[in-house]
Parts: structure tokens; sequence; C-alpha cells
């Protein structure tokens, strides 16, 4: 896992006065297999009990409607299906910026990519921190809501991962002032 975001020359911007702080984003196709794993993780996070400042979006297939979340809030994190390469279940943190991933020209099967949402945030003047876990899929064939064991087990891994930044971003605002 890396550590923090990387030196970005962009002005950070109040975010607007109906929007939350934080903006939790699971994308992928639940009719796909392992690729749907994004949207489980922030359907299971929805259920539980957190901080009202906490927007959890269903950001299904990553289109151009979803960038509305990278403007209006300081700090995104995105879940989604990756391919790498790895072991099925493998889980991955990183920022976009030490990725590449805001260099690519698609960066998903979904064809739109986080690099796109964030790229044309930036130009509308946002800037929010931006942590992306992906997880390595298994299986993404035509499957209903099913998740390979490897791929289900990390999902719930990547539940509690998605929390302990959630609090510890809190905990560093605080501090901040």
């Amino acid at each position: 896992m890396t550590g923090a975001a990387p030196d970005r020359s962009c002005v950070r911007r109040a975010p607007q006065e109906t929007s939350s702080l934080v903006a939790v984003i699971g994308f992928g196709n639940i009719f796909m297999g392992d690729d749907g794993v994004g949207v489980e993780v922030v359907e299971n996070l929805k259920a539980g009990d957190i901080n009202r400042d906490v927007e959890f979006i269903i950001g299904g297939a990553a289109s151009m409607a979803n960038v509305r979340y990278f403007l209006k809030s300081r700090l995104v994190i995105v879940v989604d299906a990756i391919a790498a390469g790895a072991q099925p279940g493998d889980i991955f943190r990183f920022h976009p910026d030490e990725a590449g991933v805001t260099g690519l020209r698609s960066n998903n099967i979904h064809g739109m990519g986080v690099g796109y949402l964030l790229t044309t945030a930036r130009l509308r003047g946002a800037c929010p921190e931006v942590i992306i876990f992906g997880i390595q899929v298994g299986d993404v064939r035509p499957n209903d809501r099913q998740l390979t064991p490897a791929v289900a087990a990390a999902a719930g891994r990547v539940q509690a991962l998605v929390l302990e930044e959630i609090r510890c971003w809190h905990k560093q605002r605080r501090r901040s002032g």
C-alpha cells in the first residue's frame, strides 16, 4: 500500500454547502460477476451506521454523471474491480496520480474511468483527495450478482479499509483545525 498523496498543483476549493465532505463511490457492473465488487462494497457500507457527512454512491459504469461527486467532495474513495494480472482478490490502494490513472485514455472496462472524472473535476476547479481501492477480478463473465469466493472475501476487507480511511481523514481534519 502507498503513502500520502503526491503534491498536485491545484487549488482545493471548499465543497458546496449542500455537499458531503466524503464520497465513497462503487463502480462496476453487477451482472458481470466480479466486476460488480465495487457496487457490492458500497451497498454493504451503505447499510451500516456511518457519519452523516459521508455519501455512498453506486457509480455503476463510471459515467460522466459521477463527476459531480468529485466536484463537491473533499475526499473521494473509489472502489472498483481491476485487472492487474494479480491473484483474484488481491487488493490495491493507490492515488490516481501515483498510478498514472489520470494519464490513461481509458483505465477500465466501463470506458469512462476515474481518470476522466478526476481530470474533468480538476478542469472545473475542484481538487479532492482521491483514493482508489482496486480488487483484482477472477471471473467477469455474465453472472448476476455472483462474486467469486476470493473477490467476495476481499470485498469484506476493503469495506474495513474504507472505514479506516474515513476515520483517519476525519481525525486529520480535526487536528488541522
